[in-house]
């Protein structure tokens, strides 16, 4: 290359750096009519292409960056990305395969694999992706982690971590109960990728009539955290509130995605932009409390909170611990998840909703049950179940339920079908620890009113640990089925336990694995007080506090007032 196209080339990154990608788009298309078959512009063409949405632009691009460059690895790898974001996981993998063979010392090939292998719902291949890719570079740290959870994803349990491995903050939550170690975790995570980012000048204070709530996440569409807080955004006071919520991601036309988009003052589509501009238009917005619902989870954007884009910024729902970033000023927790004295495990502010920190919607319908020959189930069994994901399954549970299928002849264990591999994976756990595996059922994926109707199949739902069920506890709840928790030390440990003192039966909270599996054992031999417990569910549905959706938004509103008030 030579200096004047060296200097050309710079010049066109440090406008792309800029942020205006509109602006910096029209630059990259004059300089490829005089140098069209330029690969660094070309690439960096179809990248700017890529964040503007302009996918067939940039399909094009990438084309003929290789064409002018064949054996360039990374517009490859994004070449690779940009067919998969299209739905075109089979061109995805045949470039990966191609790219492979090419460059079989480089890890960033079986890197994108795998991430591409888990975005696509195949943990199996994931795996696969992964060992190949540590054998590369052993001390990944996120590699690493996205390894071992994959391997939980399909019930691979030949490798778990011993602490301290050091690993991402959403895997150190699945591996290890300890707030202590997830703390750690969080802010090292938030020191080496985001510490960088400078926020944008501070603002003046709004006073506005209505208080500007901003919800931020990529899970405006049939995701969980949807369904929890539909009740919210439909009921929150609009003579004190005014309600944006900014997605970024999927449009996936669903029901509950229409009906947020509806009851929201303001829907803002943030996919096309950068993190500096995603903070821009909120800060343009003059939102006064930003409440981010993803944290570390994945698809999480904690960037767009490191540009400070409100003046108040709090984490809630969607990251069972702390965050580790000074730049979110508050986690939303209550009394079981977060208990006095242990606010030190959290970098942001604690603050406590009286009745429970999950809300849920008191109008979420429940589809009709039907009969177990239909669920392929044995009609006179006694049914035990987890409808949680298969990577919240852990050795030592497993073990429990497996002691407990030997001590009840007389009952089956239907779990959830996470992905087609796990079934056979765990079947053949069950048999290792003397279980005949006939006695485990699946239930496959399906539309979430159904998949509630399962639910009063179920005679005893059996939670997991350390990652408690969440959303998945509070749907047994709502359909009446008892569920039996471990309490243990971290906010996704206690999950279940908050959720069962906020339905009034604490008696279901055991804090001990033998304590776990002796009132499993009770309840499963006890007919009469399943169906008591069942009773009290459906009479007091609406009067428990964790269904009372109106009574969680007037709590939720005074803490966002009281913050308002104190900044003010």
């Amino acid at each position: 290359m030579s200096e004047a196209a060296k200097q050309r080339f710079f010049k066109l990154v440090d406008l792309v750096h800029q942020g205006d990608l509109s602006k910096a788009d029209k630059a990259l298309t004059e300089a490829l009519r005089l140098t069209s078959k330029d690969p660094n512009i070309l690439h960096l063409a179809a990248q700017v292409a890529t964040s503007l949405g302009e996918q067939d632009r940039a399909l094009s691009l990438y084309r003929r960056t290789l064409a002018a460059y064949p054996d360039w690895l990374e517009p490859c790898l994004n070449l690779a990305r940009l067919h998969a974001a299209m739905g075109d996981t089979t061109s995805a993998f045949a470039l990966l395969e191609q790219t492979a063979d090419k460059h079989q010392g480089r890890y960033e090939v079986f890197e994108t694999m795998a991430r591409l292998s888990q975005n696509a719902k195949r943990p199996d291949r994931a795996v696969l992706a992964w060992r190949h890719m540590l054998a590369l570079q052993p001390g990944h740290k996120s590699g690493r982690g996205q390894y071992l959870f994959a391997c939980r994803q399909i019930a691979d349990w030949s490798e778990e971590p011993i602490p301290p491995t050091p690993l991402p903050p959403q895997t150190t939550l699945l591996f290890f109960d300890d707030p202590s170690s997830q703390k750690t975790a969080a802010e090292a995570f938030i020191q080496r990728n985001l510490s960088g980012i400078a926020p944008l000048p501070p603002a003046a204070p709004y006073g506005h009539q209505r208080l500007r709530i901003g919800y931020l996440s990529s899970d405006f569409h049939a995701h969980a955290t949807s369904w929890l807080i539909a009740g919210l955004i439909g009921l929150h006071d609009r003579a004190q509130f005014e309600v944006y919520l900014y997605s970024y991601g999927v449009e996936d036309h669903s029901a509950i995605r229409g009906r947020l988009r509806g009851d929201a003052d303001h829907f803002i589509e943030l996919n096309a932009f950068t993190a500096q501009q995603c903070a821009a238009q909120i800060r343009a917005d003059e939102i006064d409390i930003l409440i981010d619902l993803k944290g570390h989870t994945q698809g999480g954007r904690l960037d767009i909170l490191a540009y400070r884009a409100a003046p108040v910024q709090l984490h809630w729902l969607g990251f069972p611990a702390t965050t580790g970033a000074p730049f979110i000023d508050g986690f939303i927790a209550d009394a079981i998840t977060v208990p006095d004295g242990e606010e030190s495990f959290f970098t942001e502010k604690v603050y406590r909703l009286p009745r429970c920190y999950q809300i849920n919607d008191d109008l979420k319908p429940i589809g009709t049950q039907r009969p177990n020959a239909d669920y392929g189930l044995p009609e006179e069994a006694l049914i035990l179940g987890s409808f949680n994901q298969t990577y919240k399954i852990t050795p030592p549970v497993f073990d429990v339920w497996c002691d407990l299928l030997r001590e009840l002849p007389e009952a089956v264990l239907w779990l959830f079908e996470s992905n087609p591999h796990a079934p056979a994976n765990l079947r053949r756990e069950a048999e290792k620890r003397g279980i005949n595996p006939s006695r485990l059922f699946f239930a496959p994926p399906a539309p979430v009113t159904e998949h509630l109707g399962r639910y009063a199949t179920l005679d005893l739902c059996l939670d997991t640990f350390p990652v408690g069920g969440h959303t998945t506890t509070s749907d047994a709840l709502w359909c009446g089925v008892p569920v039996v928790t471990l309490r243990g030390h971290s906010f996704i440990s206690r999950v279940a336990a908050s959720l069962l003192h906020a339905v009034d039966l604490p008696e279901l909270v055991t804090t001990s694995l033998e304590e776990y599996k002796a009132l499993a054992l009770s309840l499963a031999k006890d007919k009469p007080r399943r169906e008591a417990i069942r009773a009290h569910l459906t009479t007091n549905k609406t009067t428990l506090p964790l269904f009372h959706t109106a009574g969680f938004v007037k709590d939720f509103e005074a803490l966002l007032s009281e913050m308002a008030i104190k900044r003010s």
